[in-house]
């Protein structure tokens, strides 16, 4: 037993890491070929002309910084009062009154011609220079001005002092050194009062509606229109190893949430199929990108599960394969994103209504072109949300990708039946044809065997329809589940035909193991007509493990004394509702064939259908088909009314004993 569990997990662990290749592959096929045609490179031409998507407010960084640089302009710069800068006139005026030059940091050249006059001289042209210069200190002009002072001015205070022309040049040259101007402009001061008032603009608002133009194509992409695109969703023309490892953490997740619920409890060894149609969708949907309508990759993977699987697995398969699909191509942007999970939501609600009743290719095809038709439709409807584009050619282009996708999977089916055992529609349609190998064999071997095989489809298909099954299979299963009656058919009693019973020379129990035998050897046949695994299922459950009482009762008789097992079918019991049917039509049509010249009215049909029905439930056999009371009401209400259209011209006697039944039903099949 833990052989094979570790067989099935490493089937489907080999099954997923295929799938994550493949999906790391898809998504770097879809960067060099899609991704560099959509994207953009900050700093390079624009590849193409990019359109907003949808609407959007932002900062035009471009026109706030403009804007602040003319305001920083408009600051030509702070003017302060340099109160040290007076000292230091102030002090180097009462230097020069004292008569010290070289502290008062006068010039060598201009002190030697000073200390070259007279004492008097120098003494007047000190005072006056010092006293001329003071005064200046609490003048206004002077004092507020930031050029200093002009020549005309220091003339103009020296006057009083009457100095010769000499000396006053001298006292006009020693005062333009020292009166320095007493405001300036502070450069620290002013970057700061620049920044605060720049702060205070604020960003330049810009709105953006669907289908402006972002950047043409051939335009250099700045950084503030990088920015935009990236907003928008456009791909940055960067290796998508962000996508990589999204796959590498969401993919494995998701396979398993799908393998649980649609492969476990249906066929583990299926987990393969499983990555087939997720990569039947990543396939289609890349191949349909190359044409801007990657959604309808979704449409071959949705009609591919639909044809081949369960109502409920088919759902919940074309789920995850939705969520893959998205990981693999939703770097694409929001538009790509919001198609394939619109797309992919209409399909796991679309595709029952399509293709719960497929009876030939024509319909199939039709089931397929109308889904894509549909899904195309919401494409459409998704894209024209996003961005206003829903043009005469897109929607030629998407209606007629969806026709051709939904044509092509139709020649991938037989691709999923040869290589996964795949049951699809069109399979079944096939294996139900008379002209099938095996039921012509029936025809000319064992016709009685062929004719309760036909009785038992009809009584089962009808309880299939009734239950809402997939009736095609449950037909196909009544037509092969007693093919093995071919290699001894004349033991079984519908093939006698009124000829000895050749059980009459048998003991019981190589009666039973002939009989039971048919089980094995129709699983046989199914093997060398390569039948598919789920129509040898009902081969091998159809009869459960069902104890042959008639023939241990004949041994027991006999006075031997034999083992149940030599009389019990191996089994296993019915592991499916459409097994299940098989049994209980089996079993029933055998029965009612078996009292035939005594049925009478329906209330005898009804008593044969509640028996067996009852000794089947007793006994077990359909423990592990999950059929509730009501739906085994159902089936036999539906087998019921098919029994009346089959025998209502019959003319027959009351019901007889039951052991006579059960001689018919159990010792002779």
């Amino acid at each position: 037993m833990s052989g094979t569990i570790e067989e099935l997990l490493k089937v489907a662990y080999i099954s997923l890491s295929a799938l994550l290749v493949v999906c790391c592959l898809f998504v770097a096929l879809r960067w060099t070929t899609i991704d560099i045609r959509r994207s953009f490179i900050p700093g390079f031409p624009a590849y193409r002309t990019y359109f907003a998507l949808f609407n959007m407010k932002y900062e035009d960084e471009g026109g706030t910084e403009k804007l602040q640089d003319l305001v920083r302009d408009g600051i030509a710069g702070v003017m302060v009062r340099r109160t040290g800068q007076a000292r230091d006139v102030e002090e180097r005026l009462s230097l020069i009154g004292e008569g010290r030059l070289d502290e008062a940091g006068i010039s060598p050249a201009i002190s030697e011609i000073i200390r070259n006059l007279p004492e008097e001289r120098s003494k007047v042209l000190f005072e006056a220079i010092s006293s001329a210069g003071l005064s200046l200190l609490t003048f206004s002009p002077y004092r507020d001005s930031f050029s200093g002072v002009n020549e005309d001015l220091l003339w103009n205070r020296l006057s009083p002092y009457d100095l010769p022309p000499g000396d006053g040049n001298l006292a006009v040259q020693i005062m333009s050194d020292i009166m320095v101007p007493l405001v300036g402009a502070d450069d620290g001061m002013t970057d700061r009062l620049r920044s605060i008032v720049a702060e205070t603009i604020g960003g330049v608002p810009r709105e953006l509606n669907t289908g402006d133009i972002i950047v043409t194509k051939g335009s250099i992409i700045t950084p503030q229109i990088a920015d935009l695109l990236r907003k928008q969703g456009y791909p940055q023309g960067n290796f998508p190893i962000r996508s990589m490892m999204v796959v590498f953490l969401l993919v494995p997740p998701v396979f398993l949430w799908a393998r649980r619920n649609v492969i476990l409890g249906w066929d583990s060894r299926k987990s393969g199929y499983l990555a087939f149609l997720f990569f039947i969708g990543i396939m289609t949907s890349y191949l349909s990108s190359l044409r801007d309508l990657t959604s309808l990759g979704v449409v071959s993977m949705a009609g591919m599960a639909y044809v081949t699987l369960p109502l409920r697995r088919a759902r919940n398969s074309v789920m995850a394969g939705k969520g893959i699909v998205s990981l693999v191509f939703g770097g694409l942007g929001p538009l790509a994103l919001g198609e394939i999970m619109s797309v992919g939501v209409m399909a796991s609600a679309l595709g029952d209504l399509l293709f719960k009743k497929i009876d030939s290719r024509s319909r199939l095809w039709l089931g397929m072109v109308q889904m894509g038709l549909v899904l195309g439709g919401v494409s459409l409807i998704v894209r024209w949300f996003f961005s206003g584009d829903s043009g005469i050619l897109l929607t030629a282009q998407t209606f007629l990708g969806a026709i051709l996708i939904g044509s092509v999977t139709m020649l991938l089916l037989p691709v999923a039946e040869v290589l996964f055992d795949i049951l699809s529609p069109l399979r079944l349609l096939e294996l139900c044809q008379p002209d099938h190998p095996l039921q012509k064999r029936l025809q000319i071997e064992a016709p009685g065997t062929y004719h309760h095989s036909q009785m038992v489809s009809i009584l089962a298909e009808g309880a299939a329809d009734a239950l809402g099954l997939n009736s095609r299979l449950v037909k196909a299963g009544g037509f092969f589940h007693d093919i093995g009656k071919l290699k001894r058919p004349h033991f079984f009693i519908e093939n006698q035909f009124g000829a000895k019973n050749a059980h009459d020379d048998l003991s019981p129990v190589m009666s039973s193991l002939v009989i039971i035998s048919h089980v094995r050897d129709g699983l046989d046949l199914a093997e060398e007509y390569r039948l598919p695994e789920r129509i040898s299922h009902f081969i091998a459950e159809h009869h459960g493990t069902t104890f042959m009482g008639y023939f241990y009762k004949k041994a027991k008789k006999e006075g031997l004394d034999p083992s149940e097992s030599q009389f019990t079918y191996p089994g296993p019991r019915p592991r499916s509702r459409e097994t299940g049917l098989v049994m209980l039509a089996d079993s029933i049509e055998a029965a009612v064939r078996a009292e035939r010249e005594n049925i009478k009215s329906v209330i005898d049909l009804q008593q044969i259908v509640n028996s067996v029905t009852a000794s089947k439930v007793n006994a077990g056999q359909l423990d592990d088909t999950g059929f509730t009371l009501r739906d085994l009401a159902v089936i036999r209400s539906a087998m019921i009314q098919n029994l009346k259209s089959m025998y209502h011209t019959r003319n027959i006697a009351p019901i007889g004993d039951n052991n006579t039944a059960k001689s018919g039903k159990e010792g002779n099949r």
